[in-house]
């Protein structure tokens, strides 16, 4: 599919990793094609028991003595896909391919996985060249990065030699990331009760939201689809006609939901009612949301799918009135989107929030939000009002995948690295910034202080979402900026 796009070899590796299924919790099948990999060529690893992968690679002749450099990305994707697509993404690779004026990489109907898999790509693309001049090379493939940077987490440092740590996880050429945001996930559970009711199913839906990554497309006024779905059934004000089965959406925490539903009963009267409601609050929402998503549309459909809530058919077991409430209060009054902005640098995100999942589990609803900051006192403070909440309308509140941010360091010789090689290859001087999204370095770091890191990587639009798309050009062009920075490191 590739063959004729250069570097020849990144994406070569590249298409492979495409092959395999590596949604975040499914990594097996790539760690063991990592480890195959190494053996092949008869290369130093370690498999770490969290799955993480570690490949070394000798330092080519004159560069025996530079300290090691550590290539570093993340081995699990976004695995997102299109409503109407068939593939089971947790048993088959992508249908990848070239964009018609060929500038762009892309996945029919799911997303792309270019995060993080082009940084595995030219992970192994260096380790498998014969003609690169570099120091001691070591490839550090994480799991997990994207559902709460597991592998960063446990990723052992005395399995690790190198302190100057290049990870490739960025994906706006031209730009340094030198620091990044910290997060958590807060989980918040509210117990359901059910009552038996007969009647008709009928589906409410959101969807052609569009979405994105929360941590770099917080700040772009995307509808949150989960939100929505909250607002028309508000706006609807049906009381205690709306009798759900269930309410169900979005698919990562860090990813802003494009779509969301929720499944009811109602008898025939009912019917009547809720879509007389349904259109009033659809034209006033779509007058409001329309011009800020295009593609927005609400759905309201007979459905015959009454899961693991239907007793027989016209028999349902419905959230009764109390329940639906605590979850909807929770939903209408959750903070979403940027909280506070930084005071320096200017125009960056300080505090955000993502409601990325709600699921209807048996007795349960469950939402996941992810929460970022610049600040880890803001970081808490912001998870804490989100804690209150829960409890407020009768939820329980967890926390985990907590991980700490990358602090801008004053002093950086692989950043200044960097910037040397970059303007002697384009004549301009880059960007240095630090993000809102999470990246891996803050945990790295705080696992080795003395680590001297970098982020950076190729132009890849529409993360996390089935719009995702990889620049060619740029991908070739970051392959040289690394093969010229690691001879440099190398000396």
């Amino acid at each position: 599919m590739f063959e004729g796009l250069k570097p020849g070899a990144v994406w070569k590796f590249f298409e492979e990793i495409c092959s395999i299924p590596h949604g975040s919790g499914n990594i097996s099948t790539i760690s063991e094609y990592l480890q195959k990999f190494a053996k092949d060529r008869g290369l130093a690893y370690i498999a770490e028991p969290c799955g993480n992968v570690i490949i070394r690679k000798d330092a080519t002749p004159g560069c025996e003595h530079a300290p090691a450099v550590v290539l570093q990305g993340h081995m699990d994707m976004v695995a997102v896909k299109d409503e109407d697509c068939a593939k089971d993404m947790t048993t088959e690779g992508l249908d990848v391919a070239v964009s018609e004026d060929g500038t762009y990489v892309y996945a029919k109907g799911t997303s792309l996985g270019g995060d993080d898999g082009i940084a595995i790509a030219y992970g192994l693309a260096v380790l498998d060249a014969k003609d690169l001049v570099h120091p001691a090379i070591e490839l550090v493939a994480t799991i997990d990065e994207e559902t709460g940077m597991d592998g960063a987490h446990e990723l052992l440092a005395e399995d690790v030699v190198g302190r100057r740590w290049i990870n490739i996880d960025s994906e706006d050429e031209g730009i340094l990331l030198a620091g990044c945001a910290g997060g958590l996930t807060q989980h918040s559970v509210f117990p359901i009760v059910r009552d038996t009711v007969s009647g008709e199913l009928l589906r409410i839906a959101v969807t052609g939201c569009r979405g994105g990554h929360s941590g770099t497309e917080i700040d772009k006024n995307h509808a949150n689809a989960i939100l929505l779905l909250a607002s028309l059934i508000n706006e609807m004000d049906c009381g205690k006609m709306l009798q759900p089965l269930w309410i169900s959406g979005g698919e990562k925490d860090n990813a802003i939901p494009t779509s969301a539903e929720m499944v009811i009963c109602v008898n025939e009267y009912e019917r009547i009612e809720i879509c007389r409601a349904f259109d009033r609050a659809e034209n006033k929402l779509l007058a409001t949301y329309r011009r800020q998503e295009p593609d927005l549309s609400f759905v309201l459909e007979d459905t015959a799918d009454g899961g693991e809530f239907m007793i027989q058919e016209g028999s349902y077991r419905v959230m009764n009135h109390a329940s639906v409430e605590n979850v909807l209060h929770f939903l209408l009054l959750v903070p979403f989107g940027v909280s506070a902005m930084c005071t320096e640098p200017k125009g960056l995100v300080e505090t955000s929030n993502n409601v990325g999942i709600v699921r209807t589990v048996g007795e349960r609803v469950v939402v996941d939000s992810s929460v970022r900051s610049m600040i880890d006192l803001r970081k808490q403070q912001l998870g804490d009002k989100i804690a209150l909440l829960t409890t407020l309308c009768g939820g329980i509140a967890e926390r985990h995948s907590e991980y700490p941010g990358w602090e801008y360091r004053p002093e950086s010789p692989l950043r200044d690295a960097w910037i040397e090689v970059y303007r002697e290859l384009y004549g301009v001087e880059p960007l240095v910034q630090t993000i809102h999204a999470g990246l891996e370095c803050g945990l790295i770091i705080e696992h080795m202080p003395e680590t001297d890191a970098i982020s950076f990587g190729p132009n890849i639009t529409d993360i996390h979402t089935t719009a995702e798309r990889m620049e060619i050009a740029s991908v070739e062009r970051t392959w040289k900026l690394l093969v010229k920075l690691l001879e440099r490191l190398g000396k």
